[in-house]
């Protein structure tokens, strides 16, 4: 097993749960769109609940790798995808 699969992992699970969050944030800005309430519930979970927690932890993960100089190997655009959805997810928070 690859030692960074963990991470990897982390990153992957990171962009679904964004992708939920903003699905979820659009429903609610939204109110027109009509999904049954198991989906919707399902969704929210997903988005709201697990996205920040599961974005967080992939965050100090990649900066603990950064400065103990190890190698990242996730794609960039999945760094930068998790870490502005982070900032987001932050704003929406205080806002």
């Amino acid at each position: 097993m690859n030692k960074y699969a963990p991470f990897a992992f982390i990153g992957r699970l990171a962009v679904i749960c964004n992708a939920f969050y903003l699905l979820t944030t659009a429903f609610l800005f939204f109110s027109w769109l009509k999904i049954p309430p198991y989906i919707a519930n399902f969704m929210a979970v997903l988005g709201l609940e697990m996205a920040p927690f599961v974005n967080l932890i992939f965050v100090v993960a990649f900066v603990i790798n950064i400065f103990s100089k190890k190698a990242v190997i996730v794609p960039k655009w999945q760094t930068i995808f998790n870490l502005l959805m982070l900032f987001v997810q932050i704003t929406l928070l205080f806002i």
